[in-house]
């Protein structure tokens, strides 16, 4: 609900602050005292465009703050989605106009776009009358006023569920025969990947030992030129160091026979002598292994390309190779599986899709069974509101494509729209192109009371509801005002004092003259002051006894 509005420099208010009760406000005023000038500063906090000429003359800009009690879920779950702490129980609102055409919007002190504030005022604020703002303006929103009537939000959501898990599963076939059409090329592809590591037949550490060898290989003559030197010097048969050391023994025996406590040298010469000979062998032995063929190095050179060729492509290390050759692998055996894969999806989407319309058709025949008993609701209200000959209608048909066949959509089959007649013989048509403002407001009046206990709409504006009425009508409308403020806060502008006397907060909207300009102020009326703008209402004459005492008792006979 709104609790207060405050407004400064706009139209013809210079600054003022206006409280609103939680149930039915009413506003009054004589002919051009400005009374839509309210609604207008309210359509400014609820996202309409601005027009800069309604900023009062001489100022360069007009401020209007709305001040909102949130306790709406739907007005809640808008602030979390945007960031902003529905835990608060006031909801601020305040829109600047500027006279260079620019202006601004703050949602609890934080700015937004006029985008983002429209659709948090559409949440709020339901307007009624010769404004925009009007639900019964969008066709869509008859779809949900029908099936708020018959508690069939959760079938509808049950149907928007299952529709979004048919688009999901219809977007995974469609990606996989999309991948279907490169199938073919794509198996070749990993296929000859797969056959072409395996040929290779890496092994961990093999370039690297391979590198060794070859270069063993292009350092061979070098080193068994060194080998074979080192094999001379030592050579047992040739001069060598062994051959010399031979020669030694007997004389070392000799030594240790004439000096026993020699007997360490002797030992160290042999120990000597031993590992000579070992290393000679170890020599030796490297001479041998060194030996090959040009023929055996290509072969190597070879197999080092290939490993070289592999890593290049699929590597760039061995582990790289092997990781690649399984996901390769994996991803032939998935688009081996595809075929099944593809008719396993089918069947699934089918399935969905029957559970879909089977839902959707029954749901669409509770649309049907409830758009019976609600347009006869209406029917029956709008009789009591001053339109007996009014017809009231509620088309529930199927959607079709350009062939003429049905449509599912994610609100399930059905077009449903709100038909309308003022006027008997007259056709039905689309309520939208055919009611006036004071028509559609009493339209909307019988829709919210028909839908008192479902509709979640805080706050609805009824202006121009008594245009073309009066007399019982006019009683008739305040009383179905009346008890819909019990489920909503409504603000009425009415010429009616009929309707006016059942206002549970009064505001009197009057022009005045000061300082040589116009201003119009707002303020509340309670007691005599209030008797006395009924009678005002009643026949003009706001201090005649005989209007005084027929408003008090209007007033007396609206309360009971």
């Amino acid at each position: 609900m709104i609790e207060e509005l405050y407004i400064k420099n706009y139209a013809l208010i210079d600054e003022t602050r206006v409280l609103f009760a939680g149930k039915l406000n009413i506003l009054t005023g004589e002919t051009g005292a400005g009374k839509s000038v309210l609604i207008g500063a309210l359509g400014l906090v609820l996202g309409n465009k601005a027009d800069s000429t309604a900023i009062r003359t001489g100022c360069d800009e007009a401020e209007v703050t709305g001040v909102f009690h949130n306790t709406s879920e739907d007005i809640r779950s808008w602030l979390e989605e945007h960031d902003l702490d529905p835990g608060e129980d006031s909801l601020i609102i305040r829109r600047k106009i500027r006279s260079t055409g620019r202006g601004s919007v703050y949602i609890q002190s934080r700015p937004f776009t006029l985008a983002d504030l429209s659709e948090l005022g559409r949440l709020l604020v339901d307007v009624h009358g010769q404004h925009d703002h009007q639900s019964l303006f969008y066709i869509d929103q008859h779809r949900r006023f029908l099936d708020k009537s018959g508690k069939l939000e959760e079938m509808n959501r049950r149907v928007q569920g299952l529709f979004n898990a048919l688009k999901d599963k219809s977007a995974e076939i469609d990606e996989l025969k999309a991948a279907q059409e490169n199938r073919e090329k794509e198996i070749e592809l990993l296929q000859y990947a797969v056959n072409e590591i395996d040929e290779a037949d890496l092994k961990e550490g093999e370039e690297e030992e391979l590198r060794k060898v070859l270069k063993r290989m292009d350092q061979a003559q070098e080193l068994y030129s060194v080998i074979d030197g080192l094999t001379d010097l030592l050579s047992e048969n040739r001069g060598g160091a062994l051959s010399a050391l031979s020669k030694a023994q007997p004389l070392m025996d000799r030594l240790t026979e004439m000096e026993s406590e020699q007997a360490g040298l002797k030992s160290r010469y042999n120990d000597a002598f031993y590992e000579l000979e070992d290393i000679a062998q170890s020599l030796a032995g490297m001479g041998d292994q060194i030996s090959y063929t040009p023929a055996e190095k290509e072969a190597l050179e070879d197999r080092l390309a290939v490993i070289k060729r592999i890593s290049r492509k699929y590597g760039p290390g061995f582990d790289e190779v092997q990781r690649h050759l399984a996901e390769s692998r994996e991803s032939l055996e998935r688009l081996d599986h595809a075929v099944d894969r593809l008719e396993a999806l089918g069947a699934e989407r089918d399935a969905l899709e029957e559970e879909l319309i089977g839902e959707a058709r029954l749901l669409s025949e509770r649309r049907k069974e409830t758009a019976l008993i609600l347009e006869g609701r209406i029917c029956d209200l709008l009789a009591t509101l001053g339109m007996p000959s009014a017809s009231f209608s509620i088309s529930v048909s199927l959607k079709t494509g350009d062939q003429g066949q049905a449509l599912c959509g994610i609100n399930g089959l059905d077009r449903v729209e709100f038909m309308f007649s003022a006027n008997k013989g007259e056709p039905l048509k689309s309520l939208r192109n055919v009611a006036s403002g004071g028509e559609l407001s009493r339209v909307m009046l019988a829709v919210k009371t028909a839908l008192a206990d479902s509709d979640n709409t805080p706050v609805l504006v009824f202006d121009e509801i008594d245009a073309g009425i009066g007399g019982e009508v006019a009683s008739s409308i305040g009383r179905h005002m009346k008890g819909l403020a019990g489920f909503h806060q409504i603000l009425c502008i009415t010429h009616l004092a009929s309707i006016a006397v059942y206002a549970d907060n009064h505001i009197k909207v009057k022009k005045t003259e000061r300082e040589d300009r116009t201003h119009t102020d707002l303020f509340a009326l309670e007691g005599n002051e209030r008797v006395a703008e009924i009678a005002r209402m009643l026949s003009g004459d706001s201090e005649g006894s005989a209007s005084l005492t027929h408003a008090e008792e209007m007033l007396k006979g609206a309360s009971l």
